[in-house]
């Protein structure tokens, strides 16, 4: 089956992420968080355009050297090239003590142009509420890849880091509320959520409120799985979701 361009760039990520704990080093030291978190971990049908890690203890002299070996490493470039993919102009523009990101573009015969994208890891003092777990069969089926384990944010801190990404930024996004609404119906999220999370659902209340159809029409639901894509794209349905977590929010509250 051919492969879409969301599958391209999923494919890439998921590469990347099983080389880097083949590497001995992601227990512990490395998380997934973000949208590629709830795609491979709790089966969004939202794709991610990104792969965002945290990471901790490793020095950022060290972390570089050892992305730059691993995107050239047989164990990502030769499972792309099975699939007629390229990895092409790969840059680390950004590489500060806080923030370490790389860009790469992803060249196949079916897009005239490459497909873009980043990986992007920031750094803290710990990694807290984590869970060492695998990628199940069925979402990787698509790929040909077999199940493995990667150290991802488990639920309740995912939920935290969307209410905080809400809140925080400094143009709120649609695909927050999104992400938010995906997380929030699962039983016993919002079980234990730490003080941290609950002072900033005020401010994520008020930003969620305040994006439009238009917003999200075009932040989000073209990132959205194809055969799913008709139950999400519908005003009434951002409506709804819109209300769902507002809602949810403010039972936390």
């Amino acid at each position: 089956m051919a492969l879409s361009a969301r599958q391209h760039v999923e494919l890439f990520h998921l590469v990347f992420l099983r080389a880097l704990v083949a590497r001995g080093e992601d227990k512990g030291l490395f998380a997934l968080k973000g949208g590629c978190n709830l795609r491979f971990f709790f089966r969004s049908v939202r794709y991610s355009e990104d792969i965002d890690l945290d990471v901790t203890v490793v020095a950022k002299a060290t972390l570089q050297k050892n992305i730059d070996r691993l995107l050239q490493s047989p164990t990502v470039l030769a499972p792309l090239r099975v699939r007629g993919i390229e990895l092409v102009e790969v840059s680390a523009p950004k590489q500060t003590d806080t923030t370490q990101r790389w860009k790469a573009g992803l060249r196949a015969a079916a897009f005239p142009i490459p497909l873009r994208t980043k990986i992007e890891f920031s750094r803290r003092d710990r990694v807290e509420g984590a869970a060492f777990e695998a990628i199940e069969g069925d979402f990787l089926r698509p790929y040909a890849l077999s199940p493995f384990p990667a150290t991802h944010y488990a639920t309740t801190a995912a939920v935290v880091q969307k209410i905080q990404a809400l809140a925080g930024r400094s143009e709120p996004q649609a695909r927050d509320v999104f992400d938010l609404n995906h997380l929030l119906a699962m039983p016993g999220a919002a079980g234990g959520l730490p003080a941290a999370g609950r002072a900033r659902v005020p401010v994520a209340i008020e930003r969620a409120m305040g994006i439009s159809f238009d917003e999200y029409a075009s932040q989000v639901v073209a990132y959205l799985d194809p055969e799913q894509r008709e139950i999400f794209a519908s005003r009434d349905a951002w409506n709804a979701m819109q209300d769902a977590v507002v809602s949810r929010l403010e039972a936390l509250g």
